[in-house]
């Protein structure tokens, strides 16, 4: 009688656990800090924002996304 209660209370708590883990928050693209009607290059908080960047300029803007992703190219870093 008592491990069938063990078993149950282990059942319930694995459960517990598979749901705890369906429920996750939503990601959205407005996670920048630039409201989703606005350009990409116009928002951006200080802290996350490269040196070689100006906040509103667009062809900065740009430039540090093309830098970034030629950091990560294999092809460019294998040289």
């Amino acid at each position: 009688m008592n491990m069938t209660r063990h078993v149950r209370a282990l059942a319930t708590l694995l459960a517990l656990v598979a749901l705890g883990a369906c429920s996750q928050k939503p990601q959205t693209l407005t996670q920048t800090g630039a409201p989703a009607s606005e350009a990409p290059w116009m928002g951006g908080k200080p802290a996350f924002t490269e040196s070689g960047w100006k906040v509103g300029d667009q062809a900065s803007w740009q430039r540090e996304i093309d830098r970034r992703a030629q950091a990560q190219n294999e092809y460019v870093r294998m040289r």
